[in-house]
């Protein structure tokens, strides 16, 4: 056996254990191969991705399920409401919370900013 063969025989060794390591983190990722919570007081109800870094999670916490943003680095609560809760009342009152600071945001954009105005 040649030196050049023992090379190709620790490259292929190689290779194959990368790719057997990118396959199971592949399949572990795709799966979502974690351990439930022991005490089961936090469960992760649905989620939904909206985008490349972006998702929606709805997680039940005792009685309660909390609505999370989630976006890169960063975690909003956008609803949390009683477990047993219609969730379509839910999404109404967050549209209707958002209609209103929409409207407020543009009365603020209408009205001239009078310190301004007096420069």
């Amino acid at each position: 056996m040649t030196p050049l063969d023992n090379i190709w025989q620790v490259a292929l060794a190689l290779v194959g254990t990368v790719g057997l390591v990118v396959v199971l983190g592949y399949l572990a990722k795709r799966f979502q191969l974690t351990r439930p919570s022991s005490n089961g007081l936090l469960k992760v109800v649905d989620s939904t991705y909206l985008g490349p870094k972006e998702k929606l999670v709805l997680v039940q916490v005792a009685n309660q399920q909390v609505l999370i943003g989630i976006a890169g680095q960063e975690m909003t609560r956008l609803a949390q409401y009683e477990a047993s809760a219609d969730f379509q009342s839910v999404l109404a009152g967050v549209n209707d919370r958002n209609q209103t600071a929409g409207d407020e945001l543009e009365h603020r954009v209408e009205q001239p900013n009078r310190a301004v105005e007096d420069v």
